[in-house]
């Protein structure tokens, strides 16, 4: 009876896991996967520090949007997606809820629009003349605008397909065009905030499971503290030292300031899945501490961040379009809080409603109001569909 309690623990038998997938060389990372970032950062560095730069023209913002699609594809989307079998299970959950299957179309669709929309709808140009023009299937009092593009009837000038959702008030810029542009903005700032905050949040929560004791105490000491930083409120004390970039800068600060409950959650999600039977059964095999964490722990907690990312972008969005909005007295006349150079929903909003007014014209605050709803709304939706059908309540 001693003896066979002696050897209980030896019931595993030891594996040198290495030498039984010795092709596993990158321990689970695909071998594409460092050779594809190193080549994006040899090409980041050779556009900023070059004086010719790369032959396409790409921008800070478009950086960005870069490395938020490489981080949130390689942390978050790629170890989901080597389990087929949980993300099968996950979808018959995730598909029960027929108004999250549509927001996630949606979101589909914004992500489409964002990264492809640009190509297509990159010049807005001026059509001062025709200014407040009404879209397609509306009309509008010609006193509202220079010059009628379509025809006037009963008194009042018609839409036309040239400028299917209608031109702006004043510089007479067409609307699809600026919510498209508007739409990347959005993007921008959705993957931009997650690039930092992702890799940030899991490398924090990691350490702080992985390592303990005061380490531990400090860094989630960091990540309250910088929770209640509010993030508006830093980016308007930065605001007046910088000129150029300020969206890049609103991407910081909100990625800088967001990641501490993505921290907890990972080192949290770690700790539990640490006493699952087979993290246990696996460590006894002779799986080491990096292996077990990299393919048998991380995988499963990306769900979760996913998730949590998820929830949080709602929040990025609107305050991008809050300070796009917030109009503020400078030596000369008014500036946006914003970022001048980048076109967002925000900045629509308020040029309708401060020059034409909404009753003259609704769809120029209407479109962009629709835009914003739709998309906070389908995050919202998706987030909370995701976390039910990553856990299940029984009822």
């Amino acid at each position: 009876m001693s003896d066979e309690s002696a050897t209980d623990t030896g019931r595993f038998e030891t594996i040198d896991w290495n030498e039984f997938d010795p092709d596993d060389a990158t321990v689970g990372t695909p071998t594409w996967l460092p050779a594809t970032a190193a080549v994006l950062l040899l090409a980041f560095c050779y556009d900023y520090l070059t004086a010719e730069g790369l032959p396409v023209e790409i921008t800070g913002l478009d950086w960005l949007l870069i490395a938020g699609l490489f981080v949130v594809g390689s942390l978050v989307v790629l170890p989901v997606m080597e389990n087929p079998e949980q993300i099968r299970t996950y979808w018959e959950g995730f598909r029960e809820d027929r108004l999250a299957v549509a927001c996630l179309a949606y979101l589909g669709l914004f992500l489409a629009v964002g990264l492809v929309g640009p190509f297509y709808f990159n010049d807005p140009r001026l059509h001062i003349l025709y200014s407040s023009q009404p879209p397609i299937w509306g009309s509008i009092d010609p006193i509202y605008v220079p010059r009628c593009y379509g025809p006037v009837v009963d008194g009042r000038c018609q839409g036309t397909w040239t400028f299917p959702l209608g031109t702006n008030a004043i510089a007479g810029k067409n609307v699809v065009t600026l919510l498209v542009l508007g739409t990347r903005t959005s993007l921008s700032v959705v993957l931009g905030a997650a690039a930092i905050v992702v890799p940030t949040g899991v490398g924090v929560g990691v350490a702080a499971a992985e390592i303990g004791g005061r380490v531990e105490t400090a860094l989630m000491w960091l990540a309250e503290q910088l929770q209640t930083f509010p993030a508006i409120l830093i980016y308007f004390l930065l605001f007046w030292w910088i000129v150029e970039g300020r969206l890049r800068l609103l991407i910081a600060v909100l990625g800088l300031v967001s990641w501490g409950g993505l921290a907890r959650l990972v080192r949290n999600e770690i700790r539990v899945r640490r006493s699952k039977q087979y993290v246990q059964a696996a460590h006894l095999g002779g799986v080491g501490d990096r292996r077990l964490l990299v393919r048998h722990l991380l995988p499963n907690v990306a769900p979760s961040v996913l998730t949590n990312v998820t929830l949080q972008v709602p929040l990025f969005v609107l305050v991008e379009v809050s300070v796009s909005f917030v109009q503020i007295s400078l030596a000369g006349g008014t500036s946006t809080l914003g970022d001048p150079t980048n076109y967002s929903w925000g900045e629509q909003i308020y040029d309708s409603l401060f020059t034409v007014g909404a009753p003259a014209a609704w769809w120029l605050a209407g479109f962009p109001l629709a835009m914003l709803f739709l998309t906070v709304f389908a995050f919202n939706v998706v987030g909370d569909a995701m976390v039910d059908a990553l856990e299940p309540r029984s009822d």
